[in-house]
């Protein structure tokens, strides 16, 4: 893939700048990264007022069980994972397969061995861990796997993201393409990396209950998974201090039913489980609730719990 003469126009120079920084970070030992994010991500926590907001809401709301200082404990935690996975793009992008194999350990691709011989359609319903990029990337060295993407605001920074993370193989589809040719891909053979868990909307989502939460959910799953004759095979990522530790899980047993919010219930209950065993790695400063039922009071406007003490 050559570089389109557009990329190379003055105005794109500041960004090929910051490419460059990501690629020369991505040179230090993990360690070393994980330590600096250790410092980056409490000023991020302290900083950006707004993030650390969400991120203690969502807390509260879906763990009413832990106390404020565990919420605080885990948002901050959170954050500095946040920043790790930021600085570790170079890494992820630009390491070789040597490195990668030493930094990313995969458990479970057995799950994937089984259903393939069995000759399943696989769809590895993987959740917001801040890691997923990583998770995707490495199991992209072993198989062939399709994702979907969303393009970026800035033309060089989305040239520089499709080229590294398709760089073993990964077929990467644009979120507007036609569905027939996902489904027709799953059929192939080539495992799906679906990211289930964003906020969808009032119009292309349905409400499921996510940590006791009614949440704008998209109901794609089953359907997927029907029309694809795939099983649905859990995959999560952890953040440590010597790299990434990626998990395939069991195949969701007797999915789909064919019933959208049955199918969609179940799933959301399935990251739930995912997100309870590794709870400062989920992407909790996304306002994931942001759009709830008709009546319902703003999710988010609330008291700041960053003013607690």
């Amino acid at each position: 893939m050559s570089l389109p003469p557009e990329l190379r126009r003055p105005q794109h120079w500041l960004s090929w700048f910051w490419i460059g920084v990501l690629r020369l970070i991505g040179l230090l030992p993990f360690p070393v990264i994980y330590a600096l994010s250790a410092v980056l991500g409490e000023a991020l926590f302290i900083l950006v007022r707004s993030r650390a907001r969400i991120t203690l809401i969502n807390l509260q709301r879906c763990l009413p069980e832990l106390s404020a200082q565990q919420h605080r404990q885990i948002a901050r935690r959170h954050f500095r994972l946040l920043i790790c996975s930021g600085l570790s793009i170079g890494t992820m992008w630009w390491a070789s397969k040597t490195r990668l194999n030493r930094l990313i350990k995969i458990k479970g691709l057995a799950h994937i061995d089984r259903a393939q011989k069995q000759g399943h359609g696989i769809i590895l319903l993987a959740p917001h861990f801040v890691a997923l990029d990583a998770g995707g990337l490495a199991l992209s060295k072993d198989c062939v796997v399709t994702s979907m993407y969303q393009s970026h605001k800035n033309p060089v920074f989305d040239y520089v993201s499709i080229k590294q993370r398709s760089r073993f193989g990964a077929d990467l589809f644009d979120h507007t393409a036609p569905l027939t040719r996902l489904i027709r891909s799953i059929r192939a053979g080539k495992p799906f990396y679906y990211l289930p868990d964003q906020n969808a909307g009032a119009r292309r989502g349905i409400y499921a209950p996510f940590f006791g939460i009614q949440a704008s959910t998209y109901p794609s799953l089953g359907k997927m998974a029907k029309a694809g004759h795939a099983v649905v095979i859990p995959f999560s990522n952890r953040i440590t201090w010597r790299g990434i530790e990626s998990e395939l899980d069991e195949p969701m047993a007797d999915f789909p039913v064919g019933d959208a919010l049955e199918d969609t219930t179940r799933m959301n209950l399935q990251v739930e489980k995912m997100v309870r065993e590794r709870l400062a790695d989920y992407l909790w400063s996304h306002k994931r609730f942001k759009q709830q039922p008709e009546g319902a009071p703003d999710f988010y406007k609330t008291q700041d719990p960053t003013k607690a003490t």
